[in-house]
């Protein structure tokens, strides 16, 4: 299952970004995966693309969660998978608290040490018939599909697509906060002289309310099934 998501939605050349960021030019990155728990855990898949292409971007994401059950993974993909995930294992114990974390997950999991051991040589003796096998997991008859943005200007397309049941929920409209007088009479702060040159507005160091989460031209989106 690690390799096959990988492979889906792991790597940059993973399939879903090629098809999505690469080929399509919707996004700056599409990624999908498992969250592994004790129990049953969901995969997902997600992107944040612009509001015009919201639709063809869901059909093509469709269309690759149905392509890597149908069809087997090429020897090239699987290799490139199998080497990053190998590549990367020992990042996962460059510091005392990445060590720390990685055995905690084995005592939340109740799995012995074995497991990290035996990582490595795990990965590189998975096969294509294994991938195909895990794809079986990604059960697109019990997605939900979740969508964040304008619905006015995708509605109708995202109605005549016949994905299943629309479901809409509009945020609340609020309105402008009301000033009170006292407020609306306090002068603000006023600086004696613009500052100017390479450092002007470097003066206040930024906090994280500043920052611009999410991007106001974009889109989130996900498809998850347990």
């Amino acid at each position: 299952m690690t390799v096959m998501a990988a492979i889906l939605g792991g790597l940059f050349n993973s399939r879903l970004n090629m098809k999505l960021r690469e080929e399509k030019g919707y996004t700056y990155g599409a990624g999908a995966g498992f969250d592994m728990r004790r129990g049953a855990g969901p995969f997902s898949a997600r992107a944040a693309v612009n509001t015009e292409v919201t639709v063809p971007a869901i059909l093509e994401m469709l269309s690759e969660l149905r392509r890597i059950g149908d069809s087997e993974v090429s020897a090239s993909e699987l290799a490139a998978a199998r080497d990053f995930l190998v590549g990367v294992f020992p990042l996962r114990f460059e510091t005392a608290g990445a060590v720390v974390g990685s055995l905690g997950s084995l005592a939340v999991h109740g799995l012995p040490v074995e497991e990290l051991v035996s990582y490595r040589g795990r990965i590189e003796a998975v096969r294509v018939e294994d991938v195909a096998a895990a794809a079986r997991h990604i059960r697109l008859d019990e997605a939900a599909i979740v969508l964040v943005g304008d619905v006015d200007a995708f509605g109708s397309d995202l109605e005549a697509a016949g994905l299943g049941e629309l479901v809409i929920e509009r945020d609340d409209v609020v309105g402008p906060l009301a000033t009170t007088d006292a407020e609306a009479e306090t002068p603000g702060p006023v600086d004696e002289e613009e500052q100017t040159g390479p450092t002007a507005g470097a003066e206040e160091p930024p906090t994280d309310s500043d920052e611009d989460i999410g991007g106001s031209e974009g889109l989130s989106r996900g498809i998850g099934a347990e």
